[in-house]
């Protein structure tokens, strides 16, 4: 299923014959930048703040790098470089595909709890050019099937495309650590993350009529130029990013003049403040409404249905915009959607803790936003979105991941 890894002496495989600086300040660069990068967005980010975050001037960067993006490009790559490393120490660990498995998680886990490593591919990797992006895409692929193979070898029982999906949603937690971590300490964040990924190992996805395919929701376009405005920009967003969208892109999806669009919308950050407002917005009116009269022990049910039905409809684009645009949106916008968001997963933390009083506040949060992570990427997943039984997959894949047994039972 998967590809070899990559072969220093023969200098074959995913990562050969690329640019690669090297010295210590040129990594020290690299790991700077990977952090601004993680936390303000690139966009964001200047080649000032970089140099002054190693203590550097601007100009004193370009002697290292061309420019932003090829710090960004190795700043991935780097990160691809140390996955790599960890499957070639995993692989010369043990023969016992399980033992394999484990080494690898448990490495990376640390990387990802301890040493504060995020997979920036998940968010960034839209402003790499073409061929880079596909090859990226194939990184992630690669390194997911990795965990697919293992994971078939360990279990017969699945097919080749269940163990796939699992492989998916493991390394797609580890790279939702950032999002995950929250106030806890690495110690507890690498406790939850090793928790969830024996959880999902484990995992059965329910079984399904392969004959019947996922249904995709039928397009309708609003009537009113205001709403004509906000689809076509929060489909846009998605497929590009807020900042690879222009105004004049999103008035012709919209089908109306740029100067209509102005009538209606002073400018392109309003757009996206609009779309995410809402989304926060009416999920937290559609779940007050949905847990009216459950009894307690029920609504972590309720809550896995709205928020599954949610991500495979068409507010399911709203995910990856929120996740990777928000950055984009003045600070006071960015604390009141979190402050709102933080009001939706107060629902799951009562809900969890309902099932299990023994995790805390922050476990159950961390569960959440661990869920949140590993779904909106199945979701935004063309091919493991159309799986048939997806909705069963996911609600399975839930159950897993908010109430680990490891966790649980070592709670």
């Amino acid at each position: 299923m998967s590809s070899p890894p990559y072969d220093p002496e023969s200098g074959s495989g995913p990562t050969a014959g690329r640019s690669n600086p090297r010295g210590p300040r040129a990594e020290q660069i690299i790991r700077a930048a990977t952090t601004l990068f993680q936390e303000a967005g690139y966009r964001n980010v200047s080649i000032e703040q970089i140099g002054a975050a190693v203590g550097l001037t601007g100009p004193a960067v370009y002697r290292h790098f061309p420019g932003k993006h090829e710090i960004l490009v190795q700043s991935l790559l780097t990160q691809v470089d140390l996955l790599d490393e960890l499957v070639r120490e995993a692989d010369g660990y043990s023969e016992a595909p399980e033992a394999q498995l484990r080494r690898f998680l448990d490495r990376l886990g640390d990387l990802t709890a301890n040493h504060d490593v995020s997979i920036l591919w998940r968010r960034e990797q839209r402003h790499l050019h073409p061929t880079q992006l596909e090859q990226m895409r194939a990184y992630f692929t690669r390194f997911s099937d990795y965990i697919a193979d293992k994971v078939a070898a360990a279990r017969p029982d699945l097919s080749i495309d269940d163990a796939r999906l699992l492989g998916f949603a493991v390394l797609s937690l580890f790279s939702n650590t950032s999002i995950i971590r929250g106030s806890m300490a690495p110690v507890r964040v690498m406790q939850i993350q090793q928790a969830i990924a024996r959880s999902i190992v484990d995992c059965t996805p329910p079984a399904v009529d392969t004959g019947v395919t996922a249904a995709v929701p039928s397009a309708r376009r609003p009537p009113g130029r205001h709403e004509r405005i906000l689809d076509a920009a929060t489909d846009l967003f998605a497929e590009r990013g807020f900042h690879d969208v222009r105004i004049d892109d999103i008035a012709r999806a919209a089908d109306i003049s740029v100067a209509t669009f102005y009538q209606q919308i002073p400018g392109k950050t309003e757009v996206l403040r609009a779309i995410l407002v809402r989304g926060v917005e009416g999920i937290l009116y559609l779940t007050a409404h949905s847990l009216h009269g459950v009894d307690p022990p029920d609504a972590l049910d309720v809550l896995i249905s709205i928020h599954v039905e949610q991500s495979l409809g068409v507010h399911g684009r709203i995910i990856p915009v929120f996740t990777r645009d928000i950055v984009y949106l003045p600070q006071a916008d960015q604390e009141a959607l979190k402050r709102a968001q933080r009001e939706y997963i107060a629902e799951w933390v009562t809900a969890i803790r309902a099932r299990s009083a023994d995790l805390t506040g922050a476990d159950a949060a961390g569960l959440t936003r661990a869920f949140f992570g590993v779904a909106g990427d199945i979701v935004q997943s063309p091919e493991l979105r159309g799986r048939p039984g997806i909705a069963g997959d996911l609600t399975t894949l839930a159950n897993r991941i908010l109430l680990p047994a490891d966790l649980l039972s070592n709670g």
